[in-house]
C-alpha cells in the first residue's frame, strides 16, 4: 500500500471509529466525502470511472433494461455509465457532499441524484425498479446494521428485477489491512438473499490487488405463478 493510500486509509478508520462509538455508525461517510475537498484521491474507493465488472456483466445481459438504481453512488461514474446505456437511473448516497459533488461532475446528466438512506429508503421506490447495483457498499456497513441494510434491497425490485452486487469476499487470503471494509462470505451473502433467485455467484482477484479475495453476484426477484 503506497503512503498517500495508508494516510487515507488511516483517516478513514479513525472517522468510521468514532462514529460507530458515537452511535452513529454510517455518518463518516459524509465527513469522509466532506473532508476529500473534492480531491479523489482521498476517496480510496474512486474509480473515476464504471466499474469494469459491471459494464461486462451488463453487456451479457440485454434482457436487463428499464429502471435502475445505484446504491452508494459515490462520484457517479457507474450512474453516468448505466444511464448512457438507456437505462433510467436513480442513484443515491448518504453523503450530502457526494451528491453535490456528482451534480458538479455531470451538469448535464439525466441521472436523478439524491441523498437517501438504504436503510430507511423512500417509500415510492418500494418494488420500482429493473436494476440495483449495489458495489462495495454492503462490505463498508458495520455487522450491527448490514443484515437490515440487505433486507432493504429486495424491497426495491419489482417483479423479475435484478439486484447485481460486487464485493470482497471473505475467502483464504487475509488482506493486511484495517476494517472497513469488511469482507463478506457467501454464506452470508445467499441466506441473505435466498428469496431470490440466484443468477451467478463468481470469485475474482483485481491484477493490482491479488491478495484480496472478491465477489459477483447477481440475483432475480422471480414472481410466482399463480
Amino acid at each position: 500500500m503506497d503512503e498517500q493510500l495508508a494516510e487515507v486509509r488511516a483517516r478513514l478508520l479513525k472517522l468510521s471509529t468514532a462514529a460507530e462509538n458515537d452511535g452513529e455508525p454510517l455518518r463518516w461517510f459524509e465527513e469522509l466525502y466532506a473532508g476529500a475537498k473534492r480531491d479523489s484521491e482521498e476517496i480510496p474507493w474512486a474509480r473515476m470511472e464504471p466499474h469494469p465488472k459491471m459494464v461486462e456483466w451488463i453487456a451479457n445481459q440485454p434482457s436487463v433494461q428499464g429502471r435502475a438504481l445505484v446504491v452508494g453512488c459515490g462520484l457517479g461514474d457507474d450512474a453516468e455509465w448505466l444511464a448512457a446505456a438507456g437505462f433510467k437511473v436513480t442513484a443515491f448516497d448518504l453523503s450530502q457532499s457526494s451528491i453535490d459533488w456528482c451534480c458538479e461532475r455531470f451538469p448535464e446528466s439525466t441521472v436523478n441524484y439524491c441523498v437517501a438512506d438504504l436503510l430507511t429508503p423512500p417509500v415510492e421506490w418500494l418494488e420500482s425498479f429493473d436494476l440495483i447495483v449495489e458495489i462495495h457498499i454492503l462490505q463498508a456497513i458495520p455487522e450491527s446494521i448490514r443484515d437490515q441494510a440487505a433486507d432493504s434491497l429486495h424491497t426495491l425490485l419489482n417483479d423479475n428485477g435484478y439486484l447485481f452486487c460486487i464485493g470482497r469476499l471473505q475467502g483464504l487470503q487475509i488482506p493486511n489491512e484495517p476494517a472497513p471494509p469488511w469482507p463478506l462470505t457467501q454464506v452470508w451473502l445467499e441466506g441473505r438473499f435466498n428469496h431470490l433467485g440466484q443468477v451467478n455467484f463468481t470469485h475474482f482477484v483485481n491484477e493490482d490487488t491479488p491478495t484480496i479475495d472478491r465477489y459477483i453476484a447477481a440475483w432475480r426477484r422471480i414472481m410466482p405463478i399463480d
